[in-house]
């Protein structure tokens, strides 16, 4: 009987130093979580602030590069179309040195400066004058054709009335056919070549060139081409409407013969 209930109280006092043992254990375990979890709460600003100090100069960094990459950028662009207006001017300049070979001329070569912007079918300057052996009536040429002639010049820079000018006249025939007349401005975006006589063949598209009649302009120098061909009031002459070959809205050089 003693033997029963000595085993009975053993049987007990174990199983509660078990449970008691579990107890402590998983007090331990909660314990030991809830102080990660504790501290984790509490470093949690300090590990933000430090995140953002760290952030801080990552970002400076990065708007610098952009900003030297945008600027380099920038000085490409640059380059890349000075590099295409040196090649653009470069083939311009060799057209005119085409004109003037093929044409037997002395010229010089001459940069637009300056438009009148209320007189874009009247003058313009350029930036040679009586220092580059130029003068009143010295013609000027694009790499297309004839456009216009010089009325003022100065040591250095020049004035030139464009064919398109009311006051411009030239010489002039019509390209292959003989059929000659005398070349005016019209004061528009457009020249007449009138005084053709009344029976001549003239057709629309046939290209106007100069006649050489005049020492100022040299023979076969394009002016434009046929548009439209009438008779004047008379009904003496014919008159022909030319669009010139050479326009100044897209002309920067030009060649000046003296």
């Amino acid at each position: 009987m003693r033997k029963r209930i000595f085993r009975k109280k053993t049987v007990i006092i174990a199983a509660c130093a078990l449970a008691l043992a579990f107890f402590l254990i998983s007090s331990a375990e909660r314990t030991g979580a809830i102080r990660s979890f504790a501290a984790a709460i509490l470093t949690l600003p300090t590990r933000i602030f430090s995140e953002f100090v760290s952030y801080l100069p990552a970002k400076r960094t990065l708007l610098e590069q952009n900003e030297i990459l945008r600027k380099r950028l920038t000085v490409l662009a640059l380059e890349t179309q000075q590099t295409k207006d040196l090649r653009d001017e470069n083939g311009r300049l060799r057209k005119l040195l085409g004109l003037r070979k093929r044409y037997g001329v002395e010229g010089v070569s001459a940069e637009v400066l300056a438009r009148n912007p209320n007189d874009w079918v009247g003058s313009l300057v350029i930036d040679k004058g009586t220092s580059a052996g130029l003068g009143r009536h010295s013609a000027v040429c694009s790499a297309k054709g004839l456009y216009g002639t010089v009325i003022d010049a100065d040591e250095d820079t020049s004035t030139v009335m464009l064919v398109t000018h009311p006051g411009f006249k030239a010489g002039a025939e019509i390209a292959g056919t003989g059929i000659s007349g005398v070349v005016v401005g019209s004061g528009k975006d457009t020249v007449r070549m009138i005084y053709i006589p009344s029976d001549a063949d003239v057709k629309e598209g046939a290209m106007a060139v100069t006649s050489g009649m005049s020492r100022n302009f040299p023979r076969d120098i394009p002016i434009g081409q046929i548009i439209a061909v009438g008779k004047d009031r008379t009904g003496l002459y014919k008159f022909a409407v030319i669009r010139p070959a050479a326009y100044p809205f897209n002309d920067r050089e030009v060649l000046c013969v003296k």
